[in-house]
């Protein structure tokens, strides 16, 4: 039903039949669950918390995409929510919150605003990852709530039900004693 991208680890939505999956993509389409990631950062945000908009512009040709504050031609808008969860030296931990979910979005967003990810090739620093010796981005999808705002026919048992994972390597490397 969903996807994360190539060397990020955690949960995605499998439907077991088509009904399950054509209202499980509606309600994902919809906004009516709520996709929630871990990630360490390099460098300590300015705010606690805080909403990031900005636009967001594939090149299918690279695989890569740009960010911008302001719209620009053939980008698309894009919203990514986050909270600090633990901050130590110059790494933070982040609990991120796609409201839009674009290619690559929190990986982009996040180098956009000057906090790219540790071990990122694509969006982040190669110098800072190779002192980390981090091989794929410490991106982890990590907690699924479902909140349904109408009857869900065959999905109505997930209303209100939140999945999460406990451990997730980088967390547990970097902020050892930290619980999720």
């Amino acid at each position: 039903c969903n996807r994360i991208d190539r060397n990020t680890g955690g949960m995605v939505i499998a439907a077991k039949d088509a009904e399950a999956l054509r209202v499980m993509n509606a309600y994902i389409r919809d906004d009516r669950l709520s996709k929630c990631y871990l990630c360490l950062v390099h460098g300590k945000p300015l705010r606690d918390r805080a909403t990031l908009t900005g636009y967001l512009r594939k090149d299918s040709a690279r695989n890569t995409v740009e960010v911008r504050d302001k719209a620009f031609p053939g980008a698309k808008e894009i919203i990514t929510k986050y909270r600090v969860l633990s901050e130590r030296e110059d790494k933070s931990l982040l609990e991120v919150e796609l409201v839009t979910g674009r290619t690559h979005q929190i990986r982009a967003h996040l180098a956009h605003v000057g906090h790219p990810l540790v071990g990122d090739g694509k969006y982040g620093r190669e110098r800072i990852n190779r002192q980390y010796g981090e091989k794929r981005q410490a991106l982890y999808s990590y907690r699924l709530v479902f909140d349904f705002k109408t009857d869900a026919g065959i999905l109505s048992y997930l209303n209100g039900k939140s999945f999460q994972v406990q451990s997730v390597d980088f967390a547990d490397k970097y902020f050892p004693g930290f619980t999720i």
